[in-house]
């Protein structure tokens, strides 16, 4: 290690200047544990399942579609994987470990057929039909351990493998977690496995904990694993982590649990059947069959719906109910005769080659009663439906679902996610080393492997807070985080607010009490801004109201549209509205903002009537929101006493992007049967000037699930360095950093390789040949990582969360010499634990150059400082505002386009690609999005 230098020329994934320096040091203990590794010759296999060929009759299309190939996924797979190495010798003469999935990792060379390929049978659980599957393996590939190892004693890069990428020794790593997650994984029936390493045990001896719902679901408590590398050695992170479940119970109950048990009724709740039947898309059901001796497991598409088979040869007839939903009593299925050739025969009293309720099938051919106030479930699919009675069928438990929580269930996982460090720590070393097999594990130990059964320390830094200006150069020093605007007014006033209305909820005719009440505290809402330092007419110069009942409804969200826009058409003149929303209520907020940010171009704030009301916290709320008004009107609300040498000459411009993709969402197809895939959305904001408090923005849609951006990354950069020109006297910054949010590390050399590009391309159109092109640093930083860090020393604890106090630092111990990369946690954590941020520089021009073995000091510094100037919160931030203003942007983009992420309906008809939505012309180079 100290033959790496400081005057390495690499700007791609430089090497680190130095580690940081500044603070009070600490030690913390780290969620790892330590990897102790002997090397020895391993081979890692890819693998493939593909259904083997077909040699038997041909097999006819059915509704002129023809036959799909059959695809092996998730616990089928397993099985096959499973057979496939038995025939090797697995167990107990092979020593191998597998995902179960696409590799296979092994302390000696298969004895794999010359063909590359064995051939299994397999058979659903209940069903008689063998399937031949042929597992193809790949070419051995060695995984050279002993090359890893010396890596990380010397963090020399290997002869030969001098190219910039990240991280290292990708094979050997995605070997050994590999390894490190068989056993877990080789128990699937205790144990449900999310993703690469999300680790969750279903069976009650090992079961964590559960929060049970009315909807069939629980959260439960896993666990997350990785192997990292470190300066000199490897280590094992482990975290608690949460997850969404289906719980093991017949569907009879959970229908009679959420009132959808009796289809047949008037009053059947269609939008709760419609619920209920997207959760269960493709869940796993055992069905008893009354006449079958053994269960049958089969995955559902849903309830039986009126619109299912439409395009059948002999589609489904239902009842011509009002209810969407179809029971046995309601539901009719074409019926063919049997096949010539078949043994089957046909049955007295039914319908052949003609439609028969399925009640009457039922009762003819088995002798049984269906129950008919149940809903049907539909076992094959949307256009190929196949129904069974619902009596029949249970939820297989331990399924992970993407379920969107409502209020109530949101509630109770953040109460059940919200631990002390403590309470996670002993998790992690209890429970989480039995759910993830890492004691007394005879793999591990064939492997060379073993891991430690002790935390890791590492050492750390408490930075010191910066000093929070006001106007006057009145200055604030920060306690615990955050600091308090008591008698304080913002640094600079936006723009002259003269006149401005409120709109809030229409009253029961007789009702002039409260509305009176309103009236007068809005007032005073206006009096609080000119103290605070807004410029502003502190009498509003109107009052109207609007419809806010029934939002959750068609009808009622029309009217409140309606009235809110005769309510902004009433005041032509207004810079600004406040809404008084009657409840915390998201989808009120919705409407609000997409008629006003969208489609009218009217600045708005939105407030809580409780809270604007309550006059207990009534001041701190009034400031809350006056802060959060003078953003909007492009004022300055705080500043730092002591400036970055960075930004003292006001020649650097500071960007951030980030990127959000569609979550917990349902397939959804237009008319012709292809799959809508909405939109990603890309949030971009750029500071204008020294201050940074003002951070105009650029947002656009990506294709959904692409997080690499296209040239339109250039076009919004090209718009950003104009805006800052626009305020520094037509100068353009010598200097950009850059903060790109929310990317994987397998992503860091691609958004060098295609995002970077297209920064740099904008520079030199806007700059031109003849001038000097700015310098660029370019950041990740990441808060959906998986690094904990649990204070030893109760002075340096946050006495409230028990979490490690604001301001500290890591950057060594859990990090590699070799990059740039450091944990902050800037804020303080009020309850739970506390997350840090992760910063990973992927290139530097600037820190390097200008501050030598000192830039790893200065860019912890700025970015700790820059976190105390979030200006709509008088509190330091989790991560540094670039970056969260960004994931701002993105947010209020989806809101902006809600319609495109409603998977309340399976299919859509009419338009294939789905129209984006922006932000109004009035309003993209503000703030709105605050």
């Amino acid at each position: 290690m100290t033959k790496l230098k400081l005057d390495d020329k690499s700007d791609i994934f430089p090497l680190r200047p130095a580690f940081g320096h500044d603070g009070t040091k600490i030690t913390l203990w780290a969620n790892y544990f330590q990897l102790d590794l002997k090397a020895q010759p391993i081979y890692k296999y890819g693998i493939a399942v593909k259904p083997a060929a077909y040699d038997g009759p041909a097999v006819p299309a059915r509704g002129g579609e023809p036959p799909k190939e059959k695809v092996a996924k998730g616990s089928k797979k397993h099985r096959i994987v499973a057979s496939a190495l038995q025939k090797l010798g697995w167990r107990p003469k092979l020593i191998l470990a597998t995902e179960f999935q696409d590799q296979v990792v092994s302390l000696t060379k298969l004895n794999i057929p010359p063909s590359g390929a064995i051939r299994v049978e397999d058979c659903d659980p209940g069903r008689d039909r063998v399937d031949k599957w042929d597992i193809i393996f790949s070419d051995p590939m060695f995984v050279n351990l002993d090359q890893l190892l010396a890596y990380l004693r010397s963090m020399e890069d290997p002869a030969g493998d001098a190219e910039a990428r990240f991280p290292k020794f990708p094979v050997e790593l995605d070997a050994l977690g590999v390894i490190l997650g068989h056993t877990a994984r080789h128990q699937d029936d205790k144990t449900t496995i999310v993703g690469s390493g999300r680790f969750f045990a279903v069976d009650d001896a090992r079961r964590d904990a559960a929060i049970p719902s009315s909807r069939g679901i629980s959260i439960l408590r896993g666990y997350f694993q990785s192997v990292r590398p470190a300066t000199g050695r490897l280590l094992l992170n482990v975290n608690v982590t949460h997850g969404v479940f289906l719980r093991h119970m017949p569907l009879a109950q959970l229908f009679a649990e959420n009132s959808i048990s009796n289809v047949n009724n008037g009053s059947f709740d269609n939008a709760k059947a419609r619920e209920i039947s997207r959760l269960l898309n493709r869940a796993k059901i055992v069905m008893k069959v009354p006449w079958k001796e053994k269960p049958i497991q089969r995955f559902m598409t849903g309830l039986a719906h009126r619109e299912d088979g439409k395009k059948e040869e002999h589609p489904p007839q239902f009842a011509p109910l009002q209810v969407e939903f179809r029971s046995p009593a309601t539901t009719r299925f074409y019926l063919r005769s049997p096949a010539p050739k078949s043994k089957a025969s046909k049955i007295q009293g039914l319908n052949y080659d003609g439609y028969v309720l399925v009640k009457d099938y039922f009762a003819k051919r088995y002798n049984y009663s269906t129950q008919d106030q149940l809903p049907l479930i539909n076992v094959g699919t949307k256009q190929r439906p196949e129904y069974v009675p619902a009596e029949f069928c249970t939820l297989v438990g331990g399924q992970p679902v993407k379920a969107k929580l409502d209020p109530t269930e949101q509630d109770a996982m953040i109460k059940f996610a919200c631990r002390k460090p403590v309470d996670n720590a002993i998790s992690i070393t209890n429970n989480g080393r039995k759910v993830l097999g890492l004691d007394n594990n005879a793999l591990l130990s064939h492997f060379g492997i073993s891991v430690s059964d002790r935390l890791i320390s590492v050492n750390g830094r408490e930075l010191r807070p910066p000093t929070v200006i006001y106007q006057g150069g009145q200055a604030v020093s920060p306690r615990d985080g955050g600091w308090l605007m008591k008698n304080q007014r913002v640094v600079k006033a936006g723009r002259a607010i003269k006149k401005w209305a409120c709109i809030y909820a229409s009253r029961a005719t007789n009702d002039t009490t409260s509305g009176g009440l309103l009236q007068q505290t809005v007032k005073a809402f206006g009096n609080h801004c000119k103290i605070t330092g807004l410029n502003i007419n502190p009498v509003p110069s109107g009052f109207a109201t609007a419809d806010f009942r029934n939002v959750y409804d068609i009808r009622g969200e029309a009217a409140l549209t309606a009235t809110l826009t005769d309510a902004f058409n009433k005041h032509p003149t207004a810079e600004f509205f406040l809404i008084v929303l009657p409840r915390k209520d998201t989808k009120s907020y919705a409407i609000v903002k997409k008629l006003a940010d969208r489609d009218l171009g009217r600045p708005t704030v939105c407030v809580v009537e409780q809270k604007i009301m309550d006059g207990k916290g009534q001041a701190g709320y009034f400031t809350n929101v006056a802060v959060k008004l003078n953003l909007k009107m492009d004022g300055v609300n705080q500043s730092l006493q002591a400036e970055h040498p960075l930004l003292k000459s006001g020649k650097t411009m500071i960007v951030g992007y980030d990127v959000t993709h569609p979550t917990n969402m349902n397939i959804r197809r237009d008319k012709e049967g292809k799959v809508i895939r909405p939109p990603s959305m890309v949030g971009l904001v750029a500071s204008i000037d020294k201050y940074l408090a003002q951070w105009p923005s650029e947002t656009w849609s990506n294709e959904g699930g692409q997080e690499m951006l296209d040239n339109r990354l250039e076009a919004a950069m090209d718009h950003r360095l104009t805006m800052w020109a626009k305020n520094n006297k037509n100068q353009l910054p010598d200097n950009i950093l850059i903060y790109r949010d929310g990317v994987s590390e397998g992503q860091f050399k691609t958004v060098l390789d295609e995002e970077l590009p297209f920064i740099r391309t904008a520079c030199q159109k806007r700059y031109g040949n003849a001038k000097k092109q700015p310098r660029i640093t370019l950041i990740v930083s990441v808060k959906r990582h998986h690094t904990r860090f649990y204070p030893t020393d109760p002075s340096h604890t946050h006495m409230r969360s028990k979490s490690p106090k604001e301001g500290t630092v890591v950057d060594r111990g859990v990090t590699a010499v070799r990059y740039w990369d450091f944990f902050l946690q800037a804020h303080a954590s009020l309850q739970g634990t506390a997350r840090p941020a992760h910063y990973t520089v992927l290139l530097d021009d600037i820190f390097r150059a200008d501050y030598k073995d000192k830039a790893a000091h200065e860019l912890e510094s700025l970015t700790h400082s820059m976190c105390y100037l979030y200006g709509r919160a008088t509190k330091a931030v989790s991560i540094c505002p670039p970056a969260y203003y960004a994931d701002l942007v993105c947010t209020r983009a989806r809101l902006l386009n809600e319609e495109l992420y409603d998977d309340t309906q399976s299919n859509v008809s009419g338009q294939s690609a789905p129209r984006v939505r922006v932000v109004h012309e009035k309003l993209k180079n503000s703030m709105y999005y605050i």
